[in-house]
C-alpha cells in the first residue's frame, strides 16, 4: 500500500487498483505497437460485414456451400472492379494528359519553358534509375508488401465470414460467463448491421455524387468533367470535408478556362449538390447506416488523419462506430426510472 501524508490527509492506492492501472497502460502500449495489425483486422472486418449479406444471398438462392459463396462474392467484386477500371481509366488518362498539356498558369510559363528535357535525356535518366539496385529493390519490396497486405486482408475477411455464425463463441477463450458471450454475439450483430450499412450506403452515395457531378459539369461545359466527377465521388468517403475539397479544383479549372462567371456557376452547382446530398441523398441512401453527427464525423476524421494519415481518415468513422458499440454493449447501463 502506498500512502502520502500531509496535514493529516492520507491518499492511498490499493495494490489491486495499481496492478489494474498498470495492466491498462501495458495493454495500451501493446495496442500501439501492433497498430498495423489492428488496421488490417479493421479493414478485414469492414470487408466482412459489407460482403457477408451477398454471401448469405448466394447460400439461400444458389444453395452454394459457404466457402463457394464467399469465393463467388470475391469473384463478383473483382469482375466489377476490373470492369470499372477498364471503363474509367482510358478516358481519365486521356483527359488528364490533355489537362497537363493545356495548363496555363501565369508567372509559371517561363519557369516551365526553362525545363527542357529531351526524349533522349529522359530515356537516359530512366535507364540510370532502372540500373540502380537500391531503387529496384525498393520497388520490388513495396510491390511485395502491397500484394502481401492486400492478400492478408482478404484472407482474414474470408475466415471471418467462414466462421461468422460461431465467431462470438471465441469469447469462451477468455471467459465462461454466458452473459458476456451473449453480449459479444449482440455486438457482432450490431457491428454487421451498422458497419455493413455504412459501407454499402457509402458506396451508393459515392456513385450517386459522382454521376450527378459528371452530368452537371458536362452541362456547364467545365473541362475534364470525368476526372473531376471521379474525384468528387471518391472524396465522399470523407463526410463533410470531401465535397468541399472536391469543389476546389473544379472551380479553379472553370475560372481559369472561362472566367469568374463560370467559376461562380460551378461553385453554385457544388453548393446545390452538397445541399441535395445532405437533405435527400444521405437520409435516403444512408437510412440503414448508424447516424453520426457532422461535428463528430469531422472531428473523428481530423483525429484519424493526424494519427494515421489517409488510412486513419478512412477508418475514422468505422472506428468511432465500433467504439460506440463497445460502450453501448458492454459498459452502458440505462438509468432506472
Amino acid at each position: 500500500m502506498f500512502s502520502y501524508f500531509k496535514d493529516k490527509h492520507t491518499v492511498s492506492i490499493d495494490p489491486v487498483s495499481f496492478l489494474y492501472i498498470l495492466g491498462i497502460i501495458i495493454t495500451l502500449f501493446f495496442l500501439v505497437k501492433i497498430e498495423p495489425i489492428l488496421v488490417l483486422l479493421m479493414l478485414a472486418f469492414i470487408i466482412t460485414v459489407a460482403v457477408n449479406p451477398l454471401v448469405v444471398i448466394l447460400q439461400k438462392k444458389v444453395k452454394a456451400p459457404k466457402p463457394v459463396a464467399i469465393a463467388l462474392s470475391y469473384l463478383f467484386i473483382i469482375i466489377v472492379g476490373i470492369s470499372f477500371v477498364g471503363l474509367i481509366i482510358p478516358p481519365l488518362a486521356a483527359q488528364f494528359i490533355g489537362f497537363i498539356n493545356n495548363i496555363s498558369l501565369p508567372g509559371f510559363e517561363k519557369y516551365f519553358k526553362e525545363i527542357n528535357f529531351t526524349l533522349q535525356e529522359v530515356s537516359q535518366l530512366v535507364q540510370q534509375m532502372s540500373e540502380s539496385a537500391s531503387v529496384a529493390l525498393s520497388i520490388i519490396t513495396s510491390t511485395f508488401n502491397g500484394i502481401f497486405t492486400f492478400m492478408t486482408v482478404f484472407v482474414l475477411s474470408f475466415y471471418l465470414m467462414l466462421e461468422r455464425d460461431t465467431l462470438h463463441k471465441k469469447a469462451y477463450w477468455f471467459t465462461q460467463d454466458t452473459k458476456i458471450v451473449k453480449q459479444v454475439a449482440e455486438f457482432i450483430d450490431q457491428a454487421e448491421e451498422q458497419l455493413g450499412g455504412w459501407v454499402r450506403g457509402q458506396l451508393l452515395l459515392m456513385l450517386a455524387v459522382g454521376v450527378v457531378t459528371f452530368i452537371g459539369l458536362t452541362i456547364l461545359r467545365v473541362p475534364y468533367a470525368l476526372p473531376l466527377a471521379l474525384t468528387a465521388g471518391l472524396l465522399e468517403i470523407l463526410p463533410n470535408l470531401g465535397p468541399t475539397i472536391a469543389a476546389v479544383p473544379a472551380i479553379a479549372i472553370a475560372t481559369i478556362t472561362f472566367g469568374p462567371v463560370s467559376g461562380l456557376l460551378t461553385l453554385l452547382f457544388y453548393i446545390i449538390v452538397q445541399q441535395l446530398e445532405n437533405n435527400i441523398l444521405v437520409p435516403k441512401i444512408m437510412a440503414v447506416n448508424a447516424h453520426v453527427s457532422p461535428i463528430v464525423a469531422i472531428v473523428a476524421i481530423l483525429i484519424g488523419l493526424e494519427l494515421a494519415g489517409i488510412v486513419g481518415a478512412f477508418l475514422a468513422i468505422p472506428v468511432y462506430i465500433v467504439i460506440r458499440l463497445v460502450y453501448a454493449t458492454f459498459f452502458y447501463k440505462p438509468r432506472k426510472k
